[in-house]
């Protein structure tokens, strides 16, 4: 199943390419990308603000009435972000540095966080963190002081790995990548002490636009088959890999709908 949906994923992108120049974003679609990304991940987090107030803060600047303060700074600093890596994302390296830079600027301010006193943006965890499961069970990342050398042999590996894509090949596989990247960032290592999701999908997105492949948007109605992913997951990325393969082909097929209707 996940071979014929990777064929599907390297069709898609090929029609796109047959259609398009080297202009990779028309303006109009780009900015309601950088929107539906914004809200999707920030909903998967329990924001409450919807699709519509969204676009009216960051479009119009409308500011919701009663709309706290946290959720409306995660937004907004959200979509900064993708501003900055949506410019740059063919320059952007995946590294610890960058890392780091953006986790910064996305968790910048102390309403954001649900504890006061783990406010450290741009800084790893210095206290144990973990989740607990649909089966009640806890699942505990790595510990804080495991960390530094996770994150290099993440980037290191990662890094490895884009030397020798292989869109032929569904090991070397552009989503095959940034899927090893996203569970081992998410479910594994969780390195911030809050913020992790935001910043796990972005930079696997990174690792996607870098590629020439649009972002994935995980929705609020994927929300629990995404975590039950994960929990599903620990030893063998295959399911993960196919959830996200079906996000990929819904993110191709919109971004090949919106060229055609402006041909």
């Amino acid at each position: 199943m996940i071979a014929q949906k990777i064929e599907q994923i390297n069709t898609l992108k090929s029609q796109i390419s047959e259609l398009t120049s080297n202009k990779d974003w028309d303006e109009a679609f780009l900015e309601k990308v950088k929107i539906d990304f914004t809200y999707n991940s920030n909903k998967l987090e329990g924001n409450t603000l919807t699709y519509g107030q969204t676009i009216k803060l960051l479009k119009d600047f409308i500011t919701p009435q009663n709309a706290a303060p946290g959720e409306l700074l995660d937004l907004i600093n959200h979509q900064n972000i993708l501003d900055i890596v949506f410019n740059n994302y063919n320059y952007e390296s995946l590294s610890e540095e960058s890392i780091k830079i953006l986790h910064k600027e996305l968790m910048k301010n102390i309403a954001q966080w649900n504890d006061d006193g783990l406010y450290s943006p741009g800084q790893y965890k210095a206290f144990e963190n973990m989740t607990v499961r649909s089966n009640g069970k806890i699942h505990k990342y790595l510990l804080p002081a495991e960390v530094p050398d996770a994150m290099r042999a993440l980037i290191q590996d990662t890094n490895t790995q884009l030397g020798g894509v292989d869109i032929h090949d569904i090991d070397k596989h552009p989503l095959t990548i940034a899927t090893r990247f996203h569970l081992n960032f998410l479910n594994s290592i969780h390195p911030f002490s809050d913020g992790n999701g935001r910043i796990g999908r972005l930079f696997t997105n990174l690792i996607l636009l870098k590629q020439g492949f649009p972002p994935i948007f995980i929705t609020s109605v994927d929300k629990i088959e995404y975590l039950k992913r994960f929990e599903r997951s620990d030893s063998d990325i295959g399911l993960m890999l196919d959830f996200l393969a079906d996000r990929l082909i819904e993110s191709l097929e919109m971004k090949l709908a919106f060229i055609r209707s402006c041909q």
